[in-house]
């Protein structure tokens, strides 16, 4: 690339990345709009399907957001039935947060519809391409963040970012996680 492209391009790129972030994030919300929820509820719900009866600092380590905002999230999916609780006494400050039946069923609904989506996104790129892609924005993350390798190697939280690095190693690697087809086989042997 000649200077003035890199400028265009490394000028733009952040604008790139905000504008994929966003239209994600309006299509997780039309996931689950209809229970009065937004992506920010449904990342919270996705975190709790992959690890389930998390304390709120866990949770909030889990994803790599603000204990504050967590809070809030597990107040609205605890009265919209979504969650529930271990506390002993209502003022109890130590707890873990699990989700209800209703949960699960949503939960598993999110990634099922995100896991379609996504695979729509990629639609016609070749699966060579999409590995380089994964490996070539780990590296970027690991060169914007220098402390992400430290916090996905934390024994404590274990965060959600550890599963980035979770890159298939061939065509025969289901796009679905292996939860999620456990989910959908007892689905179909129901049906």
């Amino acid at each position: 690339m000649s200077g003035k492209e890199d400028l265009y391009w490394n000028s733009f790129l952040p604008m790139f990345f905000d504008r994929v972030g966003t239209i994600m994030r309006k299509n997780m919300t039309k996931i689950v709009e209809e229970y009065g929820l937004n992506s920010g509820h449904a990342i919270y719900l996705i975190a709790l399907n992959l690890k389930n009866g998390q304390t709120l600092m866990e949770l909030s380590r889990f994803l790599d957001l603000d204990p504050a905002n967590t809070n809030r999230v597990i107040k609205v999916l605890r009265e919209g039935g979504f969650v529930y609780d271990d506390r002993k006494k209502q003022e109890s400050k130590k707890y873990r947060v699990y989700l209800t039946e209703q949960g699960w069923e949503l939960s598993t609904k999110i990634m099922n519809d995100v896991v379609d989506l996504t695979n729509s996104y990629f639609e016609k790129v070749p699966h060579e391409n999409i590995l380089i892609m994964r490996n070539t924005l780990i590296a970027i993350l690991k060169n914007m963040d220098p402390d992400i390798e430290t916090y996905m190697k934390s024994k404590y939280a274990n965060p959600y970012f550890t599963y980035l690095t979770t890159v298939p190693l061939d065509d025969d690697y289901p796009v679905v996680p292996r939860r999620l087809q456990t989910i959908n086989n007892k689905k179909k042997k129901t049906e």
